[in-house]
């Protein structure tokens, strides 16, 4: 319980950078997939049964719709929703995504905006956050970042992307502090990528 508690507040830090939302818990993160050329805000998040991995949803995602409440998050020409959602894997490992949706005209500064959240004392980076290939099938200019987070004695990889119709972050399960982590940043940022095209739908 311990360990689920803690990754669920290190992710909720990341996702309401993301949304735009602080780190009160809102929803937030994930994105990309179908159409070659999809036009702006056509795409959107959802949240099935499984992911790539063995993944399955602990139960329904939390889904908000509503129109903001206060300025539009740096990065966004308009925000049309946002999601949270929890699944786990073969062992009991929880894996926490927050994800949003909308018109993004700044991918690089919605994720630097979500890295500066994840900076704050209460997060520590065992393995900063770096750039990787996002390798994003809907924008040649999406942005995907991983690293390893400290908190709380525990130790995860985290991910997050964005791109001009979706944003998204990944905390994977997390293991005690001073033993390796479960993943490293490399199949990390590949199973993001999966999970990021699975979740992405046209609205």
């Amino acid at each position: 319980m311990a360990k689920a508690g803690a990754l669920a507040g290190a992710t909720a830090l990341l996702a309401g950078a993301l949304t735009g939302c602080g780190g009160d818990g809102s929803p937030s993160v994930a994105a990309a997939g179908p159409a070659d050329r999809a036009a702006p805000g056509s795409l959107r998040l959802s949240a099935p049964d499984a992911l790539p991995g063995g993944y399955r949803a602990q139960g329904p995602a939390d889904v908000l719709t509503d129109p903001p409440t206060r300025p539009l998050p740096a990065g966004y020409a308009a925000f049309d929703g946002s999601l949270k959602a929890r699944y786990t894997d073969g062992s009991g490992g929880v894996l926490t995504i927050g994800g949003a949706w909308g018109t993004i005209t700044d991918p690089g500064a919605v994720a630097s905006s979500a890295i500066s959240v994840m900076l704050a004392p209460r997060e520590k980076w065992a393995e900063p956050m770096t750039d990787l290939d996002a390798r994003d099938p809907h924008d040649p200019q999406g942005r995907l970042k991983c690293g390893v987070s400290t908190g709380s004695f525990l130790v995860n990889p985290v991910c997050l992307w964005a791109d001009r119709y979706t944003a998204g972050s990944v905390a994977f399960p997390a293991s005690v502090e001073g033993n390796p982590a479960t993943i490293d940043q490399a199949g990390a940022a590949d199973r993001t990528r999966r999970i990021r095209d699975a979740m992405t739908v046209p609205k």
